[in-house]
């Protein structure tokens, strides 16, 4: 069970670089286009899982579409159809790595 330990805590370490790269790049491109990035229109659809807010029990939805991702006092948030000003800390890590590569795939087409 050592090396399982072991390699979990590896995982978790890899995890952390990869969300903490994510977030870099995406407050970085938010930046340099000028604060908001419009995902509406696009081929694909990004979408989140939002988490119910105040109403967990059944406001939920496993597949919130987003339409911009924007910067306000250095953090990201996400404009969902269920929350305005979702706050990307409210989604898991593997979500936050696909609104990442979302954003990389539009931006750098053909």
């Amino acid at each position: 069970m050592k090396k399982v330990i072991e390699l979990k805590n590896q995982i978790a370490e890899k995890e952390r670089q990869i969300k903490k790269g994510c977030i870099d790049y995406l407050k970085k491109t938010i930046k340099e286009v000028g604060g908001t990035i419009c995902t509406e229109g696009e081929e694909d659809t990004l979408t989140v899982t939002y988490d119910g807010g105040r109403h967990p029990e059944y406001a939920t939805n496993a597949f919130s579409e987003v339409s911009n991702i924007f910067l306000k006092d250095d953090k990201i948030y996400l404009d969902t159809e269920d929350c305005e000003e979702y706050s990307i800390d409210r989604i898991n890590d593997d979500e936050v790595y696909d609104v990442a590569m979302f954003v990389y795939e539009m931006l750098n087409k053909g």
